[in-house]
């Protein structure tokens, strides 16, 4: 399958609203807790996955300043999962199995494929295969970051209870060959430490917002 530039995004998946705060709010009991995270590498490699994607909405034609919250629907955890195993799986062609195996790593709860083949549904990054391109009933079907690199950068984490966090990321963008990066955007993650996942952290919640342009 041809790999396609970023701003050819064909279906951009915005599902949650624009809000004027960041929904992910902390708890009163919450802690400052940046300088002890910075060292789990089970949590940046959550972040770095996580802030690559909402890189790509950030970067894409339906781009926006404006802050927006995932619901984290079925359709979500579908397009995060496939971006996910394109981008750091080199994966490209999914069973059933695997989509609903890597939805619930990512989220703690497997997601339905039944959304995919919906009459109309155009809003995912995953879709039926071709079976031009691969065997497994379903494909990726995003855009690439062409000669540009995902980057992050963890600002703030902030234990809000026992076990479950939130991280304030800046998303960032380079380009191969040269030094430096654009700040792009903002995420906020709220994730979960758990044994039951391979990341060592479900995802409980993803805001995020572009950078003024």
């Amino acid at each position: 399958m041809k790999k396609r530039w970023m701003k050819l995004f064909v279906a951009i998946l915005f599902m949650g609203i624009a809000l004027p705060v960041l929904a992910l709010q902390t708890e009163a009991a919450s802690k400052d807790v940046t300088k002890q995270m910075a060292s789990d590498k089970d949590l940046k490699q959550v972040c770095k996955m996580m802030a690559a994607y909402t890189t790509a909405m950030d970067i894409s034609d339906k781009a926006s300043a404006d802050q927006r919250t995932l619901a984290l629907s079925d359709a979500d955890k579908l397009s995060i999962a496939a971006f996910v195993r394109y981008y750091y799986k080199d994966d490209y062609g999914y069973t059933n199995n695997e989509l609903k195996a890597e939805s619930k790593a990512l989220f703690g709860k497997a997601a339905s494929t039944g959304i995919i083949k919906k009459t109309g549904k155009t809003d995912l990054l995953v879709c039926s295969a071709d079976k031009k391109y691969v065997a497994e009933p379903f494909m990726y079907c995003g855009g690439e970051f062409g000669d540009s690199i995902p980057k992050y950068k963890i600002k703030k984490v902030t234990r809000i209870r026992k076990n479950v966090y939130q991280i304030v990321i800046d998303n960032k963008l380079g380009v191969y060959g040269e030094k430096g990066s654009d700040t792009v955007g903002t995420t906020i993650l709220k994730v979960k430490k758990t044994k039951a996942s391979q990341y060592g952290y479900i995802v409980k919640g993803i805001a995020y917002s572009g950078a003024d342009r």
